[in-house]
């Protein structure tokens, strides 16, 4: 029997080295390093450096971020854009769009417009409906600051589809874009209060400020004290400096019945849209 089991256990110990069990995932290895405290960024790197060479694209863009911000060795602009940038073309779309800004701020390398709006345009022709947004705002500010007036009519060409994949910020800036009248775009009131009634509906505190002020001076939708105060009390409620200054302003010429009315209104609103009121 004692040489049976001797036998068993030569087997077993045999079929374990012919089959060894496989190594632990480096990137989950590499997360619980930064978990420690302090974190362990030396080891979480090297383990990061493993993961990302066998195709990880989180563990791409978090070698991006460790070089980024110097976390265990010194901040490296080129090796965070590198390993952002094989995150990118890994399929992590949202580091194409931070390397847009990188590129554009020119803080972490030196400033480049061309190559941040090529990262931009790479996320957009992959199909990434939030980069779009973003380069539409680029373009704004550049329409605003008089570079070239034709960029706001880019801008509304990129912000449309956007909305169509359901980018709230693309309802904003179309928005602003018809209401303000930016560079080629022209003002137009019908336009901006469907824009800004989409946003508002939406839950955004700005454009629910801007609806209070369309419903207030009639722009786009016949003048309504009570939904203008209603609007800029849902503004006000999620902190919106603009609303609420709209709110102390058109409170202060309603009648109290108004004022108890559109406050009535916010609050019905806000509890079937599963606000706080």
């Amino acid at each position: 029997m004692r040489i049976l089991l001797l036998t068993l256990l030569l087997l077993s110990t045999s079929a374990a080295s012919a089959n060894p069990a496989p190594d632990p995932d480096p990137e989950a290895q590499a997360h619980q390093y930064l978990a420690q405290d302090p974190p362990a960024h030396d080891q979480a790197r090297a383990l990061f450096m493993q993961a990302a060479e066998q195709g990880s694209p989180t563990a791409m863009a978090y070698l991006g971020w460790l070089f980024e911000h110097g976390h265990g060795t010194a901040p490296d602009g080129e090796q965070a854009v590198y390993w952002y940038g094989q995150a990118a073309r890994a399929g992590a779309l949202p580091y194409a769009m931070h390397l847009g800004w990188i590129h554009l701020r020119g803080e972490l390398v030196p400033r480049d417009r061309e190559t941040s709006e090529d990262w931009f345009r790479y996320a957009i022709d992959q199909g990434h409906a939030p980069a779009r947004v973003a380069l539409a705002s680029i373009w704004i500010a550049d329409a605003l600051g008089g570079r070239d007036p034709d960029l706001a009519l880019a801008a509304e060409a990129l912000l449309l589809p956007a909305m169509e994949a359901g980018e709230v910020l693309a309802l904003y800036f179309l928005a602003r874009l018809y209401i303000e009248g930016i560079g080629g775009v022209t003002a137009d009131d019908d336009k901006a209060f469907h824009y800004t009634h989409e946003g508002a509906h939406q839950g955004h505190p700005r454009m629910q400020a801007w609806l209070a002020m369309m419903h207030a001076e009639g722009r786009g939708v016949t003048a309504d004290p009570v939904a203008a105060i209603q609007w800029s009390n849902l503004a006000a409620a999620g902190g919106d400096e603009l609303g609420m200054e709209l709110r102390r302003t058109l409170e202060s010429r309603a009648t109290p019945e108004q004022i108890q009315e559109g406050r009535g209104r916010a609050v019905t609103w806000a509890l079937s849209h599963g606000q706080p009121d």
